[in-house]
């Protein structure tokens, strides 16, 4: 990911913390999707993806969720629910073409670094 935001100059912020400067990245637009208005009886799970939908891996949605919850407590973080939806379905992207949950971890790392 970090070789892609460098690549495509995503619009970073330099940190300092503990261990010296990092560069925090925003993922943009074009990768996190548009609101789509979806029928009531339709709920939306990860931003584009629709619960019912034969295309949802569920053992893959979970492990994302999972391992995102588990390196955010790691690391006192928190997502904005506006946001979260959209990262969610960038991890699930990844981890159906198919990343791990070391690739997965990577990914969170360099979008916190």
């Amino acid at each position: 990911m970090i070789a892609r935001a460098q690549s495509e100059g995503w619009f970073f912020e330099e940190r300092k913390g503990i261990g010296g400067t990092r560069k925090v990245y925003e993922i943009p637009a074009r990768y996190l999707g548009e609101a789509k208005t979806l029928p009531a009886e339709a709920t939306s799970v990860a931003g584009t993806i629709v619960a019912g939908s034969s295309d949802i891996d569920l053992s893959k949605l979970q492990m994302v969720e999972t391992v995102l919850e588990e390196a955010l407590r790691a690391r006192g973080l928190e997502i904005d629910p506006a946001r979260r939806g959209a990262v969610v379905a960038f991890l699930y992207d990844y981890a159906k073409k198919g990343g791990n949950q070391e690739g997965i971890l990577m990914a969170i790392k360099a979008l916190v670094a």
